[in-house]
């Protein structure tokens, strides 16, 4: 009896299956799943078969709470129950076929028939990937049904990529992080995780904006999630800065100068000249930060930085970073007089794009002056132009930087210069008196010498006399 209800079974399944109406799981070695509902009707029996073979029961409870699963090497302790769904964990290469599951409730029998096919996920490259290297990806079914199920690759970044489920490209930063499997049927779709590395520099901006006032970092990076362990394990050589400053005519000099060197051993930077523009490496290597930076940057900043890292066989990554350093100048000073004029420019050293300009920002003011693009001039300044001075570089609605400049105005009397004048009186008052003084004493010692000159009451001239 016990065959006959099993060959029953069996026979229920493959008509099932004839007709389509048999659900499909699509599923990879090693996963686990879960077949079937986990409701059922009151005073069910429940009977689970795998029909591969010879039809084995798997496992069965009844509604006194008896349960018991298959004592069969191959499924022991990987079985169990969740109401009526089965659960089977660690699925094996040998377990994937059509499951069969039996509800006997009030005399009536429901039969489902449940088909395990197995997805192969395998990525055929070696893992991690150097960009530039060739990233191979493969997705498909140990056994296709009669009506086979789309299968398509999603990229990080969740694009479609692939070819009926194979994926071949040129790695890249973008193409670092999970790729996902899909199969996709009647509206269902299951994705099936590949964690891809690639070893690669974060993308950065090829421009970097910064002013006279403002700090200057230089990003260099590996993308999130990338370790220097794995960077190790593509043969890594050598690290380095290099710097091609920016020329009256625009262009970056042929011959850019060494700043620094990694020591791979010890991680850390080394000088390879002292000039190195006052810049100094952010020492967060372990975690691939690999930037420079500098708390104020100056107009001899201005040029073109690389940071490249070589591996063995002349394969070579690097970012490429134009540092745009924008310069706000006073002439003829930034300390003036009431009346005097005054002229600022601002500029980056160079002519803006089409699509870039600047915005001046100045003090509450009456004064007139003229704007040009470039530049202000105030014909006469005045105590209103007292205050902070700015200019904005802008492209479409984003601010890049700005820059400052505090224009000290005074009055023609200042303060300080009644100070001087009148110390420059009293200084000429007591020369005056000292002299003065002096005149006097000299005229009181010329008076004494003649009085001693002369100390008799009658003299008598010297000579002969008559009596």
């Amino acid at each position: 009896m016990k065959n006959f209800i099993q060959s029953l079974l069996l026979l229920i399944a493959v008509i099932v299956s004839t007709t389509g109406a048999e659900e499909e799981i699509y599923a990879k070695e090693g996963e686990t799943i879960a077949l079937g509902s986990t409701s059922y009707p009151a005073q069910s029996y429940v009977y689970w078969y795998f029909e591969k073979k010879d039809g084995h029961q798997l496992a069965w409870f009844n509604p006194l709470g008896g349960k018991a699963f298959s004592n069969d090497e191959k499924w022991k302790n990987r079985l169990s129950l969740n109401g009526a769904s089965l659960i089977i964990k660690n699925l094996q290469k040998d377990n994937f076929g059509t499951f069969v599951c039996k509800i006997s409730a009030g005399g009536r029998d429901s039969i489902t028939a449940f088909k395990v096919i197995q997805v192969n996920v395998i990525e055929k490259s070696a893992s991690p990937l150097l960009s530039g290297e060739r990233l191979s990806l493969t997705c498909s079914l140990g056994s296709v049904p009669q009506n086979p199920p789309e299968i398509y690759w999603l990229s990080p970044k969740g694009n479609r990529e692939g070819n009926k489920g194979t994926v071949s490209i040129t790695a890249r930063s973008e193409h670092h992080g999970q790729w996902d499997c899909v199969v996709k049927k009647n509206g269902k779709e299951k994705k099936f995780p590949v964690s891809v590395t690639v070893v690669d520099l974060a993308p950065v901006p090829s421009h970097q904006y910064t002013s006279t006032v403002s700090p200057l970092t230089i990003p260099c990076s590996l993308i999130p999630g990338v370790t220097w362990d794995q960077v190790k394990k593509k043969e890594i050589e050598e690290v380095q800065w290099h710097f091609a400053p920016k020329l009256s005519s625009g262009t970056f000099s042929d011959n850019p100068e060494h700043l620094f060197s990694l020591d791979l051993e010890k991680l850390t930077w080394k000088k390879v000249q002292d000039n190195v523009k006052g810049l100094s490496p952010v020492y967060n290597i372990k975690i691939g930060n690999l930037s420079l930076t500098k708390s104020k940057a100056t107009v001899g900043d201005r040029g073109r930085y690389t940071c490249s890292m070589k591996f063995k066989n002349d394969r070579t990554l690097k970012t490429t970073v134009d540092v745009v350093v924008l310069e706000i100048i006073a002439h003829p000073r930034a300390e003036l007089i009431y009346g005097q004029q005054v002229n600022l420019s601002c500029s980056t050293g160079e002519q803006l794009p089409n699509d870039m300009k600047l915005n001046w920002t100045s003090p509450k003011t009456s004064s007139p002056y003229i704007l040009y693009p470039t530049h202000i001039t105030v014909p006469e300044v005045g105590k209103e132009d007292n205050g902070k001075w700015g200019c904005e570089l802008w492209q479409g609605g984003n601010k890049l930087t700005s820059v400052e400049i505090l224009l000290k105005i005074e009055p023609r009397l200042s303060v300080w210069m009644l100070v001087i004048i009148c110390s420059a009186a009293v200084i000429l008052l007591l020369l005056l008196v000292l002299a003065f003084i002096h005149y006097r004493r000299r005229k009181q010692k010329m008076r004494l010498r003649r009085h001693r000159l002369c100390q008799c009451k009658n003299p008598k001239p010297k000579g002969f006399y008559r009596t």
